[in-house]
């Protein structure tokens, strides 16, 4: 029985591995003004990988509108997907709509800001 070999690093990766990847990338990806990650926070509404053009958009959000952190959250986000294997581009897309709420917050992010349980 022959193993599969692993993935070179010239191999195309699946639109899943690359979503997978930038996943994790935006784990550390932190809100200057909590330490929770932006995925945490509930901050990314998607994250979608267009292989063809090497791609990844990302919708997110900030916790308000004027968040003084918003342009550094953002050029996080940017800078760390920048990084992810496959990807080219990264496009962030800012929305408010829907309009972000503490109902977004992982178990992980209320755990780490001190809040209850859901």
């Amino acid at each position: 029985m022959s193993e599969t070999p692993p993935p070179s690093s010239t191999s195309p990766r699946t639109s899943d591995q690359v979503i997978a990847e930038a996943h994790e990338a935006l784990l550390e990806v932190m809100d200057p003004e909590t330490g929770i990650s932006v995925v945490d926070l509930g901050l990314i509404y998607d994250t979608r990988f267009v292989p063809e053009q090497r791609l990844v958009e990302v919708t997110m959000t900030l916790t308000t509108p004027a968040c003084p952190a918003g342009d550094a959250i953002t050029a996080g986000v940017q800078r760390r997907l920048e990084r992810v294997a496959g990807v080219d581009k990264v496009r962030v897309e800012l929305t408010f709509e829907p309009r972000w709420t503490k109902d977004r917050i992982t178990e992980a992010g209320r755990r780490a800001l001190g809040l209850g349980a859901r």
